[in-house]
């Protein structure tokens, strides 16, 4: 016999379009937790703590306030009972190596700052003496030189510039400069090629480069998988505001499975794609062919 929460739960849930089967997806309750809750039967489920989380969760799928009905319902939950805490365990006495070892740390700590002032004086003097032959090795002379005749010249600086020639204006500077006209973008085209039970098949012909749309006006359960059955996008309830953007330029196939479908907008590279059946849930298939 159902009780009062379990049939308000039940009749959200008829009203939503959704089966126990799609509930379990949005959910990841198991079904048959699903059907006790709607018969009050709570002896199934695997301990008391998991009713109300369960029960919550049933409640936000399908659009009620879950603390609410819980609250007005409270009669109705199977009361909780209070788990013992064991005493904690005495810790176990230290050993005397375990004392000796602590004792050793202690040692090594008391004389560890010291290590480290030793071990920076050393790297300052390691400094010194490496900057020290850096300048010795790049020290400058202004000595004059002198030549085979006797005379005497002054070295160049290495720092003086090259002597430069006198560069001369390329004559096609003006042709590289104009850009190069990009290639036409290809043309879009979106047909039904048919419907079979719940599922509609769309083919896509358009650029390599595709993105799908999913903007969400009230709560649905959304599902995206490719031609290999991968996840392109992991099937979860989309609340009212949501958006999701695909990237299924490298799919030839995908496939999404929609619950409340009037609730759900899709749109392929700004294309919206229309439902052909009135139908809350239902599949739709699109197989991509990229334009020449």
């Amino acid at each position: 016999m159902l009780n009062e929460m379990g049939t308000r739960l039940k009749e959200a849930r008829i009203a939503k379009g959704y089966s126990l089967e799609d509930l379990q997806d949005v959910t990841k309750i198991q079904k048959r937790y699903l059907a006790g809750i709607e018969e009050g039967n709570y002896s199934m489920m695997p301990g008391q703590f998991y009713v109300r989380a369960f029960i919550k969760q049933y409640a936000d799928a399908v659009g009620l306030n879950a603390d609410e009905l819980l609250e007005q319902h409270k009669s109705e939950m199977p009361e909780t009972t209070k788990e013992q805490v064991s005493k904690p365990m005495a810790a176990p006495a230290r050993s005397r190596r375990q004392s000796m070892s602590k004792s050793s740390s202690g040692r090594i700590n008391e004389k560890m700052p010291m290590i480290i002032v030793a071990l920076f004086i050393v790297l300052i003097i390691f400094v010194m003496w490496f900057f020290y032959n850096m300048l010795a090795e790049n020290d400058p002379t202004d000595e004059a030189t002198e030549n085979d005749d006797g005379l005497q010249y002054e070295a160049p600086s290495e720092n003086s510039p090259p002597p430069t020639e006198e560069e001369e204006p390329a004559e096609d500077e003006a042709a590289e400069e104009q850009p190069e006209e990009e290639p036409a973008e290809p043309e879009t085209e979106i047909s039904v090629a048919g419907t079979e039970g719940q599922t509609t098949t769309y083919q896509w012909t358009g650029p390599a480069e595709r993105e799908l749309v999913i903007d969400v006006s009230g709560p649905s359960w959304v599902g995206a998988t490719d031609e290999n059955g991968e996840n392109l996008m992991t099937a979860a309830t989309m609340q009212a505001g949501q958006s999701e953007t695909l990237d299924v330029s490298e799919a030839s196939q995908i496939r999404l499975r929609l619950g409340a479908a009037p609730n759900v907008e899709l749109s392929l590279n700004g294309e919206p794609i229309e439902y052909q059946q009135d139908l809350t849930t239902q599949n739709i298939v699109i197989d991509f062919t990229d334009a020449e």
